[in-house]
């Protein structure tokens, strides 16, 4: 054998055992490792998206935030802590603040201030809650004022319909005053939106209040 045959076949010999090495080796690939993918070598591929067998996954913890209150239920399966009561006109469990038991009729009254009560004590913020008829809105507001023991103005502001108020019937309300005043009595006034600022149109109920 010739000098430059051998070295032909040493040639190929190197070629063939570095191709098998780059087949049947793992030096230049991603290995799976203690639960995760690991370079080895300079692989030419990207990291493998699989879940790398024996990886832990994680599986989210269970919710707490929604938390159950806590109470007896009276003898109409009511939760009283969380402020149901028995209607027994409707035969249900209800919030007063959120729908009323027996809602009076057209000829009675337009108007129904759920909270506060007449000459109840009040703070700042004070919480004003009830229902109107759908026409005593205008864009979904009906005004709220509040006045001292000689009517004079303390605070002006709004209720906001809580449900849809382009209807006739009753739509719950509510509205937050923050309010300073030294006066000990007094009085809010819930009024009829009016913009068209008719008379005729006009109405309003105003209920004693005290403060605290």
């Amino acid at each position: 054998m010739t000098k430059e045959k051998f070295l032909i076949i040493i040639c190929i010999i190197v070629v063939v055992s570095a191709v098998a090495l780059r087949i049947f080796t793992k030096e230049d690939n991603w290995i799976c490792q203690n639960g995760g993918w690991v370079r080895h070598g300079n692989p030419s591929s990207v990291q493998p998206t699989s879940t790398c067998p024996g990886a832990i996954v994680n599986t989210p913890a269970t919710s707490t935030d929604e938390q159950i209150i806590g109470g007896n239920l009276d003898e109409h399966g009511c939760l009283g802590p969380a402020g149901y009561s028995w209607c027994e006109a409707k035969n249900k469990c209800l919030r007063v603040w959120e729908e009323l038991c027996n809602l009076p009729t057209a000829t009675s009254t337009e108007v129904v201030i759920t909270s506060p009560q007449p000459n109840e004590l009040i703070t700042s913020p004070l919480f004003v809650k009830g229902f109107a008829r759908g026409n005593w809105f205008f864009e979904a507001n009906l005004p709220i004022k509040l006045l001292d023991a000689n009517e004079n103005i303390i605070l002006a502001h709004f209720g906001t319909a809580q449900s849809e108020w382009m209807t006739s019937d009753f739509v719950p309300f509510n509205g937050e005053l923050a309010f300073i005043t030294t006066s000990t009595t007094g009085f809010l006034l819930i009024s009829k939106d009016n913009p068209s600022g008719l008379p005729e149109n006009d109405a309003s109920v105003m209920i004693p209040v005290r403060f605290q």
